[in-house]
């Protein structure tokens, strides 16, 4: 009985810890997988760090317009994969919590999602800063249960992201965004 209890409260320790676990391990893409393994869709967090930075509790997920791993990323992602047909085969739940700097949550903040087929999903946060985006399967089902991605923990920066938490839906092999196009350099003519 007492080995049962012992293996109860580190259980509970383990789930009690678990989004601390997942806030600090944050990615920015999240792999939409299905029971079997399969890539069905990638979602994207821009940040707002230009560069791929050593102290990445400075850089702020949840911007429209912003960075992945030093490249640009926003709005320019959906302009390179429209059209791209996003196709799963289950209802997909995207489930995820927005806290402050302090760790607070936050309420009553819109999270909206960009999707390849020019399409958008938002909802608002809840006064506990938990969200849940559902959208539908896109092909033909293969189960009424929903896949249920949990996106963790971010900390949010509502000065810097103005209206919404952005997020966005992209195919498996989406095309990044393009690179900057370097401005050609301006020479003064001499003067005599």
């Amino acid at each position: 009985m007492q080995k049962w209890l012992m293996m109860m409260v580190v259980l509970l320790a383990l789930l009690a810890a678990g989004p601390a676990v997942r806030a600090e391990n944050a990615k920015d893409e999240f792999p939409i997988k299905s029971a079997d393994g399969e890539t069905l869709a990638v979602l994207v967090q821009c940040n707002n760090c230009s560069k791929r930075s050593a102290d990445s509790k400075k850089c702020h997920t949840g911007t429209e317009e912003g960075y992945l791993d030093g490249q640009a990323c926003g709005k320019c992602m959906i302009t390179e994969n429209f059209g791209a047909r996003l196709a799963y085969p289950f209802d997909l739940h995207l489930i995820g919590k927005l806290v402050d700097a302090q760790g607070q949550p936050i309420k009553d903040r819109f999270v909206k999602v960009f999707m390849a087929n020019g399409w958008n999903i938002r909802t608002r946060t809840s006064d506990a800063g938990t969200y849940r985006l559902m959208l539908g399967a896109t092909v033909e089902r293969k189960s009424t249960t929903p896949l249920v991605v949990d996106l963790g923990t971010r900390v949010d920066a509502p000065q810097e992201n103005k209206e919404y938490y952005a997020m966005f839906l992209l195919p498996n092999d989406y095309k990044p965004c393009p690179a900057a196009q370097p401005q050609p350099k301006k020479h003064k003519a001499k003067q005599p």
